[in-house]
């Protein structure tokens, strides 16, 4: 079902969609009834002047009931068909309803009235009921400056943290049995100042200036506000301290115990403390004894326990914070964490695999965390699934995948392959592949049968995506029979929308379906079928068969540009119209172009040098008995190659978050910097050439920035050092020597003329170079002068 575009207007503060009057909302009471603990009962009633309407919004999770007291209201929820409701009319919205429209439908003279009970939790409006009503462009704006002022601002804590949307606070609730009825203009703001609360934490800025602070993290209110850099300093006080028995079991009457609000916050389980790398135990403690040291050390300078396992858990929030920051988009199988935390009350044995998985991957994001401990318990967490000590549940195939391609990444390849074979033979094992899996283990919730969809999907993908980086076709998967439908779109994903899905069977005939019938697929949907499309082409190894290479190639370029050309103009560029970079389809235009000089490169006059085997990342070099092909074709291939690293170029432009992307570029760049340098001996020359020096330096400022936070990474950014200063020295010795050896020609050179042969590779020590030093700069500047050695490696200077 289509939905209406509304252009929105902004006058003052108020949001209204042009034309349209904005509703007035007055909230009459507020309830707490004592058979639902830990929910409120808001009861408020709705006035609509004539055409007045209301921009899309959300409820902060809460269950509404409305009835019409007068006039007509058309109403949409989610992706379902618009309802019309008069006078008597009453409708239900579930929690986690996104209300898409809400407009006074009575014609130009008539207004409009209805009341709504909302049952929502103490915790949405501890600050104030005006959380019940959250505007999607509202989000959005905050959202936005949050993201700027993080983008400003010099990472917190050694990293950067996560938008305000994965913020868990662990205040005592706040009670609103002795609340006044409020006045309350949802353009406006409430005429009854809220009740002060006392906060006992204030970031440094605030303190400073001795202005209130609201302590809420990673950036207070005030600063967000004031663009400042919002840190809070270490307490040097013990704190309140506990009876021992109270500290040790971390229960209590009050609100304010940090066991109790275990639930509420992503934080470790109580048997378990993380001691940042900082610290001189940098290794994780039971809880117990981190309670013993604190209680009978006779030092001030120890924190009090509760203090402590309030610090603990900050600390872990702060791995999720960056998981979800950083890995999740482009890796979105997981649930988000408003919807994950929901489960951990009722299934955090299940879980607790996955949480400490997740905790393992958001360390390699904080400079100052060691990530072994947790790479240690997380293995030991894992070891009875593997072991099938257990029975294995989604939540542990998500776990295992996600680990795969962490350890795939920390430069223990062999282990991260055996890890996601592990993970395909686990989803197959529970046929996770097949439709029915979702729905028969989804808990008749939409968002878990999503969650289950995607984490197949995922398997699948990182499958592809290690058959790219490692050169071994076809996948794992690929004769694997798959039924899953597909996931929705990353937005929806993230507000809990979860519409009917769509089948692969619907996808297969997109291009025979009338433009009205056929669905809009997601991002998600478009990176499967590009992947299926290379998996289809890619079926047969050319390298056992060289005679199929052209045909492979052929076939491939058949089904990438079946798949664009069917692509939706909002889907044809990674770049939305707000500005923002969708990761999903970044992703799979990498993939396309990266595949497309894997392919493509082989029949072309781009030669391949045996300095290139440094890098374990890169293609093999092809067989000398490789099918050649005439000139019209060789220069055919070269294009498409030199189109394909452009595109690349300019997607590594695109103003993303660039350690937000999947690790798997990180070989996609490297092997088309490969190729670009190839492309800079062979056939570059003047501009050409000095604009291929300045994107080579762009590829290698991006590899220089991913490979901050995986081994593997750093490692390929230090081969691809060495294999730059090979090629790009030997194209200055060729100026004076016409002879060369080491470079395949089979099927490559055989159109060029003047193409020299003989001259040998020197020898180098990969381990000892001091690729530091290297500047590309001086080698490229080279080609048209005299080399100069340099004297810094330029394109490292960020």
């Amino acid at each position: 079902m289509s939905t209406p575009t509304a252009k929105l207007n902004k006058s003052g503060d108020i949001w209204q969609i042009e034309g349209r009057p904005r509703e007035n909302f007055r909230v009459l009471n507020v309830f707490h009834p004592p058979n639902i603990p830990g929910k409120s009962m808001v009861v408020g009633v709705i006035d609509m002047d004539p055409n007045g309407a209301t921009p899309s919004h959300t409820h902060g999770g809460a269950a509404v009931v409305a009835m019409v007291a007068s006039g007509t209201v058309l109403n949409q929820m989610n992706c379902e068909e618009p309802i019309v409701s008069k006078a008597g009319d009453i409708w239900y919205e579930a929690p986690g309803c996104h209300h898409v429209r809400s407009q006074n439908a009575g014609g130009g003279s008539e207004t409009a009235r209805f009341f709504a009970v909302l049952i929502v939790d103490d915790e949405v409006i501890r600050d104030g009921v005006h959380n019940i009503f959250i505007l999607d462009v509202e989000k959005a704006e905050k959202e936005s400056a949050h993201l700027t002022l993080l983008n400003r601002s010099p990472p917190l804590f050694g990293s950067v943290f996560i938008l305000s949307v994965f913020e868990h606070k662990t205040h005592t609730y706040t009670s609103y049995n002795n609340m006044n009825v409020l006045e309350l203009d949802l353009a406006g703001s409430f005429h009854q100042s809220k009740p002060a609360r006392r906060v006992g934490l204030a970031c440094a800025p605030c303190r400073k200036k001795h202005l209130r602070c609201d302590a809420r993290t990673p950036v207070c209110a005030r600063c967000i506000a004031d663009n400042k850099q919002c840190v809070y300093e270490k307490s040097r006080r013990g704190g309140r301290r506990r009876k021992p028995s109270e500290s040790a079991s971390g229960l209590g009457s009050g609100g304010n115990s940090t066991a109790s609000s275990a639930l509420l916050t992503p934080g470790l389980p109580a048997d378990q403390l993380w001691v940042p790398s900082s610290s001189p135990e940098s290794v994780m403690v039971p809880a117990v004894q981190a309670q013993a040291r604190s209680t009978t050390s006779s030092s001030t300078t120890h924190p009090a326990p509760s203090a402590t396992a309030e610090n603990d858990a900050l600390r872990t929030d702060r791995l999720y914070n960056l998981y979800y920051t950083f890995f999740h988009p482009a890796h979105p199988c997981v649930l988000p964490w408003r919807f994950l935390s929901q489960r951990l009350e009722t299934e955090r044995e299940t879980i607790q695999p996955l949480l400490y998985v997740m905790q393992y991957i958001g360390a390699h994001y904080a400079d100052d965390v060691d990530a072994s401990p947790l790479a240690t318990i997380s293995e030991s967490r894992l070891a009875p699934i593997r072991s099938k000590q257990a029975a294995a549940t989604g939540f542990d195939v998500q776990a295992m995948i996600l680990y795969s391609i962490a350890v795939y990444w920390c430069d223990e390849i062999d282990r991260g392959v055996n890890l996601l074979k592990e993970a395909i033979q686990m989803a197959l094992n529970i046929q996770m592949n097949k439709k029915d899996y979702a729905t028969h283990f989804g808990q008749n919730d939409p968002m878990l049968e999503e969650s289950w969809r995607r984490t197949w999907w995922l398997v699948y993908i990182t499958d592809a995506h290690v058959a790219g980086s490692t050169h071994v076709y076809p996948f794992r998967t690929s004769n694997t029979d798959m039924s899953v439908d597909l996931p929705c779109e990353e937005g929806d994903y993230e507000a809990g929308v979860i519409c009917p899905p769509t089948t692969l069977e619907v996808y297969d005939i997109r291009e025979f379906l009338p433009e009205a019938d056929r669905p809009s697929f997601s991002s998600y949907a478009e990176l499967i079928g590009l992947t299926r499309s290379i998996d289809k082409a890619l079926a047969s190894d050319w390298s056992k068969n060289p005679a199929l290479v052209h045909t492979i190639c052929e076939n491939a370029d058949i089904s990438v540009a079946a798949w664009h050309s069917l692509l939706p103009p909002c889907k044809r560029d990674p770049l939305r119209s707000d500005g923002t970079v969708d990761e999903i389809m970044f992703k799979a235009k990498f993939i396309l172009h990266a595949y497309a000089i894997e392919i493509h490169r082989p029949l072309s006059t781009l030669a391949y040098s045996s300095v290139e085997s440094t890098c374990k990342c890169a293609p093999p070099v092809p067989a000398e008995d490789a099918p050649g092909s005439d000139t019209t074709q060789i220069q055919l291939h070269t294009l498409k190659c030199l189109h394909a690293i452009e595109q690349l170029g300019r997607l590594m432009i695109l103003p993303a978050n660039i350690h937000a992307h999947t690790p798997f570029i990180i070989c996609m760049i490297a092997n088309a910097t490969i190729a670009h340098l190839a492309a800079c001996r062979y056939v570059f020359a003047g501009p050409d050439l000095q604009l291929g020096r300045e994107r080579i330096r762009l590829s290698m400022g991006t590899l220089k920035r991913l490979s901050e936070h995986w081994g593997q990474g750093k490692r390929i950014y230090r081969e691809m050092g060495i294999v730059a200063r090979e090629i790009l020295s030997l194209a200055d010795r060729e100026k004076d020597s016409h002879d060369r050896v080491g470079f395949s020609t089979k099927g490559t050179l055989s159109g060029l003329p003047n193409t020299p042969a003989g001259l040998e590779f020197p020898s180098f020590d990969m381990h000892n170079m001091n690729v530091g030093e290297f500047d590309f700069s001086g080698y490229f500047d080279g080609a048209v002068g005299e080399v100069v050695e340099p004297a810094s490696f330029l394109v490292v200077r960020t």
